[in-house]
């Protein structure tokens, strides 16, 4: 049976395409505590001891002598929500293309298809860009839970302005699945010069409802 850590080294593996040279951090809830991606590692080659225990007001916990990622902040705050057990951050090439220009709000509040619905919502968090570190942090904390107040649910996908972007999940499959869908919706985006035609609100809301899309999210 897996350890959470082999989990989360196996979703560092399967999101380390959408990351280049140190990029990106991976975290999960390991009962009390979290584990978190070392910093200056990367996330293709990460080991056991590239995974740093915290507590959760930030204490490193145990030996080593490595140190958790600059981005640990945000990871607490995150994985402190109930069901949230995975978090997934990486810089995806072409959602950074999106994240990058002008069509940030449309790539947040528009959808292409049904499973963008289904595994990255109707709507997405949209966080401004903000310096990496507790300054994100605080900027994260505000736009989710102005989300959470407006929409009545958590976001599946948290989009950073010039960053990259999150996802958090109750499992691995949610998190990764969750940013192959991302990047290949913004490969759609660029590929048409805004030229993309949208789902329908009335579209979207009978694919949120639908029983059947539900079934199958829940086998991840």
């Amino acid at each position: 049976m897996n350890t959470i850590s082999d989990n989360l080294l196996c979703l560092a593996n399967k999101v380390s395409k959408y990351c280049v040279g140190m990029e990106g951090n991976v975290s999960a809830k390991n009962g009390g505590e979290l584990l978190i991606k070392a910093s200056g590692t990367r996330l293709s080659s990460l080991t056991m001891g590239d995974l740093i225990p915290f507590d959760f007001k930030g204490n490193q916990l145990g030996k080593s002598n490595k140190k958790g990622s600059m981005e640990l902040s945000f990871h607490t705050y995150l994985l402190g929500f109930e069901g949230i057990n995975y978090v997934a951050h990486t810089h995806p090439v072409n959602t950074l293309k999106v994240l990058c220009s002008n069509h940030t709000h449309m790539f947040a509040t528009k959808r292409l298809f049904p499973d963008q619905v289904v595994f990255n919502g109707d709507k997405s968090c949209l966080v401004p860009y903000a310096k990496p570190g507790l300054e994100l942090t605080a900027l994260i904390k505000e736009k989710v839970e102005a989300f959470i107040k407006t929409e009545g649910y958590f976001p599946k996908l948290i989009l950073l302005e010039s960053h990259g972007v999150i996802i958090c999940g109750k499992t691995v499959g949610e998190c990764v699945i969750g940013t192959e869908i991302c990047e290949k919706s913004a490969e759609i985006i660029m590929a048409n010069k805004g030229n993309s035609k949208f789902l329908s609100d009335s579209d979207v809301k009978a694919l949120t409802e639908d029983k059947q899309e539900k079934y199958r999210q829940s086998l991840l």
